[in-house]
This record gives structure tokens, sequence and C-alpha cells, in this order.
């Protein structure tokens, strides 16, 4: 039972640690989502993950020769930390704001999956600023994610990308 024990605590650690990694991580590299039903199941782990998570780190920090006290104590303060952690994945379930493509001006020669498009970061009906365009590079790292860099169009190898025809809307 004690090992039982130990493999959900320590699993529990190691997805929390990896969510913060992954967190981390996405503060400073440009990486998305190349598909939108692979985000959705991402962030539904997480949603759901994190708090089953705390929930189980409870099993390697309770012990049984703890005063009660000492054990009420750490059961509220799993609690408490669940419950912020609850309220702020609801609250970021409902955000809406995002990149939208407005348009592909180019795409690589050798690689139809490499593009450069104008986006606009959007908020929907809450947003109430000018849009804020930025000119970015999309490059395929393997099958599920996306690297987007600002790239200057001016400064590109005009030989290794074809014009793309711009849609009017």
């Amino acid at each position: 039972m004690k090992l039982i024990l130990k493999i959900f605590f320590w699993t529990s650690i190691t997805f929390l640690a990896t969510c913060l990694f992954i967190g981390i991580l996405g503060l400073f590299f440009q990486v998305e989502f190349a598909d939108y039903n692979t985000a959705i199941l991402f962030y539904n782990i997480k949603l759901y993950g994190i708090p089953i998570s705390i929930l189980l780190t409870l099993t390697g920090t309770l012990r049984s020769k703890n005063k009660t006290g000492l054990i009420i104590g750490k059961i509220f303060a799993t609690i408490g930390v669940l419950l912020i952690v609850i309220i702020i994945g609801f609250i970021s379930k409902f955000d809406i704001c995002g990149w939208l493509i407005d348009d592909t001006l180019f795409t690589k020669k050798n690689d139809s999956t490499e593009k450069i498009q104008v986006r606009h970061y959007d908020c929907g009906a809450v947003d109430s600023d000018k849009p804020n365009y930025r000119i970015v590079k999309i490059e395929k790292i393997g099958k599920y994610f996306l690297y987007t860099s600002k790239v200057d169009t001016n400064k590109i190898d005009k030989d290794d990308w074809i014009r793309a025809k711009i849609e009017k809307k």
C-alpha cells in the first residue's frame, strides 16, 4: 500500500512540475499547436489533471504519526490551493483572446508547411484596442507543433519563397 501511495504522490508531483515547465517554456518560445483538437485535448488534460494532482499530493504529505491538527492543517491548505487553482482554471477556460491569421503572404518552395503570414491579436467583442498586426514565419515542428517567429519580408531570400495569392475580404 505504501508503494502505491508513493507512486501516486510522485506521479502527481511529476505532472505538476511538467505543467509548470511547459508554462514557463511557453513564455520564452513561440510554439503553438498545429491542430485545434490537439490543443483542446492538452488544455483539458491540464484543466482537470492539475486539481487531481494537487489532491493526490496528500498521499505523500499525510503521515499517520502526525498530530491531528497538522493533518487537518495540511488537508485545509491543500483544499485552499485546490480551490484557487480551480478558480484560475475556470477563468482561463473562457479566455477568448488569440492570434488570428489575416493572410498568407509566402509559402516556402521546398516545404509547403512553412509559411509567412500576417496575423493580429484579437479578443473578440471585449477588445476595444486597434489590432496588433504581426508578420510571422510559421515552421512545423513534428506533427503537433508550430514555431512562429517575427520576420521582415524585405530581408527574406525571394528565391526560396513563392508569393501566395492574397484573398480579398
